[in-house]
């Protein structure tokens, strides 16, 4: 027995055992943690990755998320949409996470490809905490009014802005963010993985002869909130996650950089000296019937926020 197998208590366990317990790792951050802090599950992850990243990501990732990555992975094998179209909708269709081309590839191309595909996944997951970390902080310095009478008004903004109010409010706590929020944060990152990428290819010219030029054109002039065939909600979601990478980018924030290793692709992302990262994931919510007053319960996941409604009626000027 080799001294890196007494470090490592799987490595004494039967390889039937750890296939089963590396399968059940609770999120593919965790699953790319486990690979690497064992060697033994490192080397059954290389044995057996696309396998085992069908599991974890069908039983821990949210359906539309994990479009998203599986897109992702088809792209680490230069597996592109066939069309400007199929690109727009990628997470509202349904697809296999491997192909049998993908699963002819070798198992070196796979296994390097699913363990690009978990590093991608720990980075995502890193932006989204911190953007919601710096969401929080931001909403800490509101000073919102207390509303005492609407006033007079032909629209819900103009009752707001006409209302008699104090100033007397001053936010003393944000909790957490909610299993939710935490999701469409990090689905927004990964919409916006894809598309770095996609762009990238197309600047390559990988998309080969199935898109015309026009729609490379058009792929190449978009901007991620502007690229996929989405609700509007969802767009503002989008347009969250592009502020935040442009703010940190730009030097706007500093409690974190986006290193560059690929000019097409989301940066990764790093925290400055002293900054301290917190990415913890919350678990999903239940509700009785009737008790989801913020609407906080995973059948929300996919619906319109309370807040874009509130946010469209302050907006309108009908």
């Amino acid at each position: 027995m080799t001294a890196n197998t007494e470090q490592d208590a799987f490595g004494r366990l039967p390889e039937e055992l750890r296939i089963k317990i590396i399968k059940l790792s609770p999120d593919p951050f965790s699953l790319r943690s486990l690979a690497h802090a064992s060697p033994a599950m490192g080397r059954v992850l290389n044995r057996y990755p696309l396998e085992i990243v069908e599991v974890v990501l069908e039983v821990t990732v949210p359906l539309q998320t994990r479009r998203l990555m599986g897109a992702v992975l088809k792209a680490r094998f230069s597996g592109f949409p066939v069309s400007l179209s199929e690109a727009q909708t990628v997470a509202e269709t349904d697809s296999t996470m491997a192909t049998d081309e993908m699963r002819l590839s070798g198992l070196d191309r796979a296994a390097a490809a699913v363990r690009s595909l978990l590093a991608s996944a720990a980075n995502v997951h890193a932006w989204s905490h911190t953007c919601l970390e710096h969401l929080i902080r931001k909403s800490m310095e509101l000073r919102p009014s207390t509303l005492i009478n609407n006033g007079a008004g032909r629209t819900r903004r103009e009752e707001f802005e006409n209302a008699e109010s104090r100033k007397d409010y001053l936010p003393q706590d944000t909790g957490p963010p909610s299993w939710v929020e935490e999701q469409r944060m990090i689905k927004s990152f990964w919409q916006l993985q894809f598309f770095l990428e996609l762009q990238g290819a197309g600047h390559k010219g990988r998309l080969g002869t199935n898109w015309p030029r026009q729609e490379v054109d058009v792929l190449s002039q978009s901007s991620a909130d502007g690229f996929y065939d989405v609700l509007n909600y969802e767009r503002e979601q989008i347009l969250t996650a592009c502020d935040f990478l442009g703010a940190v980018t730009s030097g706007t924030i500093t409690s974190v950089e986006a290193v560059y290793d690929n000019t097409y692709n989301l940066p990764t992302i790093r925290w400055v000296e002293g900054a301290v990262s917190r990415c913890s994931c919350a678990e999903p919510l239940s509700f009785e019937r009737n008790k989801d007053t913020f609407s906080q319960g995973s059948e929300n996941l996919d619906r319109t926020p309370w807040a874009y409604h509130f946010h469209h009626a302050m907006s309108s000027n009908d």
